[in-house]
């Protein structure tokens, strides 16, 4: 009888391994997805800043974003064509219209990944709970 109680002392531990590790599964994802959405409102706000951009007659000052909260005034020397980094430290001249494609392509890709790791968080979800109502078979035994 000791053997078996044994056993399952065992086994419960295993399962609340598990389920600990789910759980600081569950943490990332859940960092990770915040980063996804975080990622696509910027987007999303730097389209509709493209859109006023466009819309700006040249000559005219508006405030441009350093960063949270900070401005700064400029004036519009150009609206139809914009300087875009690319990676590795290369910047293009692209126009508005490619520089909105690109960006909507980059929510295609982010609204992509916030899929698969939605996905990943349910099956994670899932298997947690299967570990839990485990744990409570176990522990009732």
């Amino acid at each position: 009888m000791d053997e078996k109680k044994d056993i399952n002392t065992q086994d419960l531990q295993n399962k609340y391994i598990q389920l600990q590790s789910n759980n600081q599964q569950l943490q990332q994802l859940q960092q990770q997805l915040q980063a996804v959405q975080n990622q696509l409102v910027e987007v999303q706000t730097i389209l509709l800043a493209l859109d006023d951009i466009a819309k700006t007659e040249v000559g005219k000052e508006m405030f441009v974003p350093l960063s949270s909260g900070i401005f700064v005034k400029a004036e519009i020397k150009d609206n139809k064509m914009l300087k875009v980094n690319v990676g590795s430290n290369t910047v293009v001249e692209k126009s508005v219209q490619d520089t909105k494609a690109l960006l909507d392509r980059q929510i295609l890709d982010l609204n992509k990944l916030n899929d698969e790791l939605t996905s990943q968080y349910a099956k994670v979800v899932s298997d947690a709970e299967k570990l839990q109502l485990e744990l409570q078979s176990l522990a009732s035994k």
